[in-house]
């Protein structure tokens, strides 16, 4: 018996990947769209809430959770679902690439600008979200009102990370503010949903905690990039160098990736955030193509599975019952985003009006971040089954929306420099 539940979670992987990589095909070829697109609705179309559903089990095309005991300890599991594992360990190796991809001096250089546009990128959105669910519930309460207020201040780096590769974007001077903005947009969002969660526990707010939380978190976050950037010969030498004659040198920097993905937990920051600084710290090193070379296959086997794996988190009956405030609250989230990140990105970035467009549609999709912060809503009780399927639908229909809307701006973005290059 046991398995034969093995084997399930090995097809359900499989059949994951097949439909993401079918979606992806279909998207780029026939729809002129970035793979992640496809791979997104092929996780909708084979959820357990539409043909995965036709299984009829807990685990083929399903989330598997797991509630019970651990036979050794008595630790409680709740909802504990294995496929989100798998759905991590893609991310992280997703943003480890692009840490590796990014060039770093020019990340640091627009860190003052990147600085300011995740402000501008929180604020808005916080009090748009805040005072809109107030509107249309009353009822809900002010901890359910800031709740969706911390959902339309996320940004999800790995989704906007994704689709700056897609089209080729990652380094440009908007795809550095966007970088920039979402790491330091995930910190103060996470910050921001350990404040929410305490208020809803314990109905106080903790002002001195947030802030000890908020300093630690981005000194660790930049004691890693200092490492990379003054230590990187160390890393070469003492990490890199003893498994250069084997061939396993690349697989070597992704462990110690997920190290990093782990130990920065320890400081209330996202794995992805750790992830994408161990990209930043191997992308100073001397063998940063080496393993570029090793590691992006292992990031395009599995990051269409972190893909589909959120798309599949989509039960559109719940979103249909509460359409019309849903549909108010995406379009504040573009709106928030949009107003809050363009200002700062034209006056400290001194990009074109273009540009500042490009940097606040970039910064709009919510995806597996929005989803975190409705989920710990939804497990406190701060937030109902209906409003917790409006932060689904802003998660997954503000990642849906961007390529279509990126595209063109990055098209006129271009013709604008090349116009303005021929100018005497």
């Amino acid at each position: 018996m046991e398995t034969e539940i093995y084997f399930k979670f090995i097809l359900t992987f499989g059949l994951v990947l097949l439909a993401a990589a079918i979606g992806g095909r279909i998207a780029e070829r026939y729809l002129k769209q970035p793979a992640i697109v496809g791979e997104l609705l092929a996780g909708i179309i084979i959820s357990p809430f539409a043909l995965g559903g036709l299984f009829n089990d807990p685990i083929i095309l399903n989330f598997a959770t797991i509630n019970g005991q651990f036979v050794d300890n008595g630790a409680t599991l709740h909802g504990f679902a294995p496929m989100e594992i798998v759905s991590q360990i893609a991310v992280i190796a997703l943003l480890f690439i692009a840490g590796l991809e990014t060039d770093v001096r020019s990340f640091l250089r627009h860190g003052f600008t990147g600085a300011l546009v995740a402000i501008g990128g929180v604020i808005l959105p916080f009090t748009l979200g805040y005072f809109a669910t107030m509107y249309f519930f009353p009822d809900v309460g002010m901890v359910g009102w800031l709740f969706i207020g911390a959902v339309l201040t996320a940004t999800s780096i790995g989704i906007t990370v994704r689709i700056l590769m897609d089209m080729g974007r990652l380094n440009s001077k908007e795809g550095m503010i966007i970088l920039v903005a979402a790491v330091i947009d995930d910190i103060i969002g996470l910050v921001i949903l350990s404040v929410v969660v305490s208020i809803a526990n314990t109905g106080e707010f903790n002002a001195l905690g947030s802030v000890v939380t908020c300093l630690i978190g981005f000194a660790v976050w930049l004691a890693l990039l200092a490492i990379g950037v003054f230590g990187h010969k160390f890393i070469s030498r003492f990490i890199l160098g003893p498994f250069k004659k084997s061939g396993i040198m690349p697989i070597m920097a992704l462990i110690v990736a997920l190290l990093i993905s782990f130990l920065v937990t320890l400081v209330g920051l996202h794995p992805v955030v750790g992830a994408y600084a161990a990209g930043l710290m191997f992308a100073s090193t001397a063998e940063r193509e080496d393993i570029l070379r090793g590691a992006r296959p292992v990031m395009l086997f599995l990051a269409p599975f972190f893909f589909a794996y959120l798309g599949m988190q989509v039960d559109l009956r719940l979103i249909w019952v509460v359409v019309l405030p849903a549909l108010a609250l995406i379009a504040l989230a573009v709106i928030g985003k949009l107003a809050g990140c363009y200002v700062p990105a034209r006056l400290a970035g001194k990009v074109s009006h273009t540009g500042g467009m490009i940097v606040g549609i970039g910064m709009v999709p919510r995806g597996e971040v929005g989803l975190i912060i409705a989920g710990a809503g939804l497990i406190t009780g701060a937030i109902s089954q209906e409003i917790f399927g409006i932060a689904v639908a802003v998660s997954i229909l503000t990642v849906l929306i961007v390529p279509a809307m990126l595209k063109p701006l990055f098209r006129r973005n271009a013709t604008e420099s090349k116009k303005a290059e021929s100018k005497p």
